[in-house]
């Protein structure tokens, strides 16, 4: 019996990778896609874009990490990628978005704000080009089908740079061109250990917050929810908060008539 399981060992290797990737699955495809839309970028001509990859520019208590930055004579693009499969539903103001595989429905915050909080990281550090445009992208996976309603560029990945060739108008030269890749590369933190602070950071204060909800704590959630959205560029942490498994904690967890149930309901209400 031992030497028939002995036999068998690359059966137990491809249980073992099976495992690994069942683990480690949504790293590997966001991973995959911005490598994607980077192979797609170099196509854009050298001379008049420059595009920066997995950049991480730091805001008053964390960073925020955005997967590509083509910057040019005619505008800087901020591009968030979503390596997703299956129909993906959702409405430009909406706070989720819904992934729909074969009826299995799952929810992701919605990326036009993910990337809004981006767009407002790289407009305070450029903000002395006042004329210059930032150009919002959401790319997705041809694996889906985008069923999505908003009049923003929400394209799939092999449109990027279709969109980004629409902008034809110069704004800057090439020595400002320079200056911002300059100031944005200088700004990149690109320590891992920094990385990992940031990362730790936003578990920290999920975990603060459910502590709070789980113990009916009006004060704290409150409090919580002011600090992260009283700066515009904490808008992404904030979203980690005000999502809809949050609506589903409070409605297994919380009385509707409850004064903690109706304060976080609110907020979520009136702010997403």
């Amino acid at each position: 019996m031992f030497d028939f399981l002995n036999k068998l060992w690359y059966l137990w290797i491809l249980i073992a990778l099976a495992a690994l990737y069942q683990i480690f699955e949504p790293k590997i495809k966001g991973w995959l896609g911005e490598k994607t839309i980077s192979t797609y970028l170099r196509t854009l001509s050298h001379e008049n874009y420059t595009v920066l990859n997995d950049v991480h520019l730091p805001t008053d208590n964390w960073t925020t990490q955005i997967d590509h930055i083509v910057v040019s004579l005619y505008g800087v693009f901020v591009i968030e990628t979503k390596n997703y499969k299956g129909w993906i539903l959702g409405r430009e103001n909406s706070s989720q978005w819904t992934q729909n595989i074969y009826g299995k429905k799952s929810s992701f915050m919605n990326p036009l704000r993910q990337n809004y909080a981006h767009v407002k990281a790289v407009e305070v550090r450029i903000s002395q080009y006042t004329s210059l445009p930032i150009i919002p992208i959401v790319a997705f996976s041809s694996a889906c089908d985008l069923k999505v309603k908003t009049t923003n560029h929400v394209v799939y990945f092999h449109k990027v740079c279709v969109v980004i060739r629409e902008y034809k108008e110069k704004f800057i030269n090439k020595h400002d061109v320079e200056s911002i890749v300059a100031l944005l590369q200088d700004e990149n933190i690109k320590s891992k250990e920094k990385k990992k602070e940031h990362v730790n950071f936003v578990h920290s204060k999920k975990t603060e917050f459910d502590y709070a909800v789980a113990n009916e704590n009006v004060l704290n959630v409150v409090t919580t929810l002011k600090n992260a959205m009283a700066n515009t560029e904490s808008f992404s942490v904030a979203q980690i908060f005000l999502n809809a498994d949050l609506r589903i904690k409070l409605n297994q967890t919380l009385l509707p008539n409850n004064q903690l149930y109706l304060c976080v309901n609110n907020c979520i209400t009136y702010h997403l």
